[in-house]
This record gives C-alpha cells, sequence and structure tokens, in this order.
C-alpha cells in the first residue's frame, strides 16, 4: 500500500530524549480547562501525514510530575523509557522502569506519575482517530482511592473539578 500523505522528513536524529525537527509542548493545552497535571511535556513523534493508524508519543514527566488522571474509550500501550514511576489503572497501582510495558484497556482510570529524581519518560501508542479524554468524576476518584496504595500517590489538583 502506498502512501500518497506522507510527510517529508523520516529521520529524526536523538538527543538526549528530544529528536530532531520535533517540537516539546506541553503535555496538554490549558486554555480550555482546568490544569489537570503537572510539569509533564509531550513529542508527538508520529502522527498524522506518515500513512500510519496510529500516533506514537513521547511524554516526560519532570521530578514532582504527573499525568492527568483520566480515562478514554480507546487502548493505550505504554512503555517506559527512562526514570521510575507509579502508574494507576483502574484500582490497581504499578511500579515502573524502563523497558516496562502497560496496556492501559479502554474507559480505565490512569495516570502515571514520576516518582523519581530523574524525568520519567514514556512511549505511548494510540489509535489515529481517538476519542478525547474524560476528567473523573469525584465519585470514581472516591472508588479508586479505596485502595490506600493509590490514595498515597494518587494526583488530583485543586482545579481538577473547575
Amino acid at each position: 500500500m502506498e502512501c500518497t500523505n506522507m510527510a517529508k522528513n523520516i529521520y529524526f536524529e536523538f538527543k538526549d530524549y528530544i529528536w530532531n525537527g520535533i517540537t516539546k509542548i506541553d503535555y496538554k493545552p490549558t486554555v480550555d480547562g482546568p490544569v489537570t497535571f503537572n510539569e509533564t511535556t509531550r513529542q508527538n513523534l508520529v502522527e498524522h501525514g506518515y500513512g500510519t493508524n496510529f500516533h506514537l508519543r513521547y511524554f516526560e514527566c519532570e521530578m514532582g510530575g504527573f499525568s492527568t488522571l483520566e480515562k478514554h474509550e480507546h487502548v493505550h500501550v505504554v512503555v517506559i523509557a527512562r526514570g521510575k514511576g507509579k502508574v494507576i489503572v483502574d484500582d490497581t497501582i504499578h511500579n515502573v522502569k524502563p523497558m516496562d510495558l502497560i496496556i492501559i484497556p479502554n474507559n480505565s482510570p490512569h495516570q502515571l506519575i514520576n516518582i523519581g529524581e530523574e524525568p520519567f519518560g514514556f512511549f505511548c501508542i494510540v489509535d489515529a482517530q481517538r476519542d478525547k479524554f474524560s476528567l473523573l468524576t469525584q465519585t470514581e476518584i472516591q472508588n479508586i482511592s479505596e485502595n490506600t496504595e493509590i490514595k498515597k500517590f494518587i494526583q488530583v489538583p485543586d482545579k481538577y473539578f473547575n
């Protein structure tokens, strides 16, 4: 199958967890809603224009950083690249390290949290055509927080519900 909408650049040199020609941006735009994450960036490595049915992104949480506590209709495949972290999926928390693989099922509440002193980086593979994230309700957060280990690490910023 020939890709008729091929992007021009197919080689991106890697150095210090940045790919030449790919912009490092905030994890999520915050102009449309509350800030639901901390100290997290994103690089869109493979996205529209490459003839794929998936997107490959690289996220990095600095010390104290975490992703949004959220859920989606689509599945995520996450591969840890550097650092150490905790990954909440449903009512379970996982200790992760480089090269660990996490499959986040559809509609599963999830959050990735840096617990180390160095950046916590991970690749995320998702469908190119996908839904937007949904924030959890207070009841959903209370339910997963019944796990005492999750309760120690879950991150819900003050403005999460605003």
